[in-house]
Parts: structure tokens; sequence; C-alpha cells
């Protein structure tokens, strides 16, 4: 668990130094300012618990100013373990952080919302389920090199705070996938 703690100071840390190592002047082609809004699709991972689960990720932003936007982020995953079939929903509204302008954007997230899990184990009679619905917390960050005015490859990284049965529960959650900003 303590190893786990330790994620999230590095992810910080790459986004500083990304965000600094891989500044670049704003470009002078009709591109869509960086505050245009922009959606995210993309396969997902995530480790919950001891299960590894995998699956899609969907998001959007609507932009507040230059650097700040407001997102919603969608992740669906599914896996097994233990003889158990797992699925789980996120659901998690939030804000963005953009530092820089050009053909590398590196930006930071914080998250909150709602984690549906559902549990499907087969007792040889049939098949017995049970789901539950526990707050989620998400921080983390991530990078879209661009491609062309509209679209950039994304990769994110959150580490997942999930509260369910009385304790707080760290997951963390890779994507990777393509990106299209609007406008112009």
């Amino acid at each position: 668990m303590r190893a786990r703690g330790a994620l999230l100071p590095l992810a910080a840390a790459f986004g500083l130094v990304a965000s600094t190592v891989f500044a670049a002047p704003p470009r002078t082609a009709k591109a869509p300012p960086p505050s245009a809004p922009d959606i995210f699709f993309g396969y997902s991972y995530t480790h919950a618990g001891e299960a590894s689960l995998n699956g899609i990720g969907l998001s959007g932003s609507l932009p507040l100013g230059d650097q700040l936007s407001l997102v919603l982020d969608l992740s669906g995953h599914t896996g097994s373990f233990a003889g158990a079939d797992l699925d789980q929903l996120g659901i998690m509204p939030g804000v963005r952080w953009r530092f820089t302008d050009g053909r590398v954007r590196p930006f930071a997230e914080a998250l909150a919302g709602v984690a549906r899990t559902k549990t499907t184990v087969d007792t040889g009679a049939g098949r017995v389920g049970a789901s539950e619905s526990d707050w989620a917390l998400a921080l983390g960050g991530g990078l879209d090199y661009e491609l062309s005015a509209h679209w950039s490859v994304r990769g994110l990284f959150h580490l997942r705070f999930i509260h369910g049965e009385g304790v707080w529960d760290t997951d963390p959650r890779f994507a990777v996938g393509a990106s299209y900003r609007f406008g112009r």
C-alpha cells in the first residue's frame, strides 16, 4: 500500500518536468485554441485490489479559460479474479489544468464521482452477483501529442481512491488513445 502512495508524487513530478522540458512556442497555423473543447476515446487499464481490469475510457472537456477546463471522465473495465467476474464503471467530473500550448501539451486533473463495481460468481448451481456504488476520487495527469490541428495522441495516468466498506482503496489507472479538439 505504501508503494502505491508514492505514485502520486511521482505523477505530479512527471507533469512538472514534462511541462518545462517539452514547452514549445505557440504555432502560427490555424489550429483550434488550447482552450477549445475536446473529446478522448481509448484503451484503459486499472488494477482494482488484486484484479487486473481492461476496458475503455471516454472523456470530454469544456474550457473555462486558457488553462482550466471542466472534465467528465467515463471508464468501463472488466476482468476476473479468483473465480469471480468483475465489472467496474467510473463516472467522475472534475477539472483539468493545461500547462502549455504547443505540439506537446501536459495536463493535470482532479476528479470526484462514483465507481460502480459488479461481482459475479458461478456457484455451480447458478450465477450469483452483487454490486455496489462507492465514492471515488482521481488525481493524475497526462500528455497530449499533437498529430494535426485537431487530432492528438493522449496518454494519461490517474491514481484513483475508492471508498468502499469503510476503507479507501488506491487503484492506479492508465489510458492511451486519441483526442479530438473542436473549433475552427
